[in-house]
C-alpha cells in the first residue's frame, strides 16, 4: 500500500511539474517594445478602440501598417472600435495621441511597437495613454493581449483588476461578455 501510495504522488507530482512548465512557457507570438515617433513611417490603417463611453479608462489607438503580414483587428463588438484606412504615418500618430488624450485624467501616451515574434516583422505600432497616478494608483491602467489566428492578430483589451476593482466596484467584468 506504501509502494501504490508513493507511485500515486510521484504520478500526480510529474502531472503537476508538465501542466505548470507548459503554462509558464513564454508564448508570445505578437510582442510590443518601446518605440519612438521618429520612427513611424508609411501607411496606415488606424484602429480607434474603446473611448466610447464618457470618461472611459479602456481607450487605446493602434496603427496597423498596411503592408504588415497580418492585420490587426480588435476582438471586441464593432460598435466598440473604428478603422481609418490609408493614413500617412504623421497624421495617424496625430489623430492616435489626440483620442487617447481625451480623459480628463490623462497623463501623456506610450509608443510602443507591435511586433511579430517569429520573424520580427513590424506589424504596427500602439498609442497607449497614461493617466495621473494619483487617479488610480498606476500610469498605465490597461490590460492589453495581441495573439495571431486565421491569418489576423487579434488585440483585446481591459483594465487591470486592481484598477477595475476601485473604478467599477469590483462586482463583475467591464468586458462586455469577450473573453
Amino acid at each position: 500500500m506504501n509502494a501504490m501510495l508513493k507511485h500515486m504522488l510521484l504520478a500526480v507530482s510529474i502531472l503537476f511539474i508538465a501542466v505548470a512548465g507548459t503554462s509558464c512557457a513564454p508564448y508570445h507570438e505578437v510582442r510590443t517594445e518601446d518605440a519612438s515617433a521618429g520612427e513611424v513611417a508609411g501607411l496606415y490603417s488606424l484602429i480607434l478602440y474603446g473611448g466610447t463611453y464618457g470618461r472611459d479608462l479602456e481607450t487605446v489607438a493602434i496603427l496597423s501598417k498596411e503592408d504588415a503580414p497580418y492585420t490587426i483587428v480588435p476582438y471586441a463588438p464593432e460598435f466598440e472600435y473604428r478603422i481609418i484606412k490609408h493614413v500617412p504615418a504623421k497624421e495617424a500618430l496625430s489623430r492616435a495621441n489626440a483620442f487617447v488624450s481625451l480623459h480628463p485624467d490623462f497623463y501623456q501616451t506610450q509608443l510602443t511597437r507591435i511586433v511579430d515574434s517569429k520573424t520580427g516583422a513590424l506589424l504596427g505600432y500602439e498609442v497607449r495613454p497614461l493617466y495621473r497616478i494619483q487617479a488610480y494608483g498606476y500610469y498605465d491602467v490597461l490590460y492589453i493581449d495581441y495573439w495571431k489566428k486565421n491569418g489576423k492578430v487579434f488585440v483585446k483589451m481591459h483594465i487591470i483588476y486592481q484598477v477595475e476593482k476601485n473604478v467599477y466596484g469590483g462586482g463583475g467584468s467591464h468586458t462586455h461578455g469577450l473573453p
